[in-house]
């Protein structure tokens, strides 16, 4: 999933959960399950997607768009705002376990993958372009969820 999508699934977990123990580890544990469901993603050989400006572009997307899901629950402020935005954050912070591999690809670096990346590969079965369907749907619905608690 995007990190925009773990955000909002995450924020949505904060929401309606109001319970930081439960919560947050529910919004970390979310990411592994939405990354396990069909969606989005390119993949070139030698993790070439990773060097292009393509992929610069998502991130700053991405990123950008779970900046503007915090700033409207820190603008609106519903019951749990805070643990909805440590929630967003928490759902879509084990993507920054990868950071080392996109900096060494960046590099033209080897890298090689772990027992996370190994484990976060296997559960990502299914992604490829077509899968923006999956993320598009889940965003809308999630957002759907969270608009009630804008109030």
């Amino acid at each position: 999933m995007t990190a925009t999508n773990h955000a909002l699934t995450g924020a949505v977990i904060g929401l309606v959960v109001g319970q930081p123990l439960v919560a947050v580890p529910a919004a970390i544990a979310s990411h592994f399950v939405c990354d396990a469901i069909p969606h989005f993603g390119r993949s070139l050989p030698n993790n070439g997607y990773l060097k292009t400006k393509e992929f610069e572009r998502y991130l700053v997307i991405t990123g950008g768009l779970c900046v503007v899901l915090v700033a409207g629950l820190a603008t609106f402020r519903p019951q749990h705002w805070v643990l909805a935005s440590i929630c967003a954050f928490a759902a879509a912070s084990p993507d920054l376990l990868s950071l080392n591999r996109y900096i060494k690809v960046r590099q033209g670096k080897p890298w090689r993958g772990g027992l996370y990346s190994k484990f976060a590969n296997r559960i990502q079965w299914f992604e490829r372009p077509v899968g923006i369907i999956v993320e598009v749907a889940w965003a809308i619905i999630a957002i759907f969820l969270i608009l009630p608690f804008m109030r």
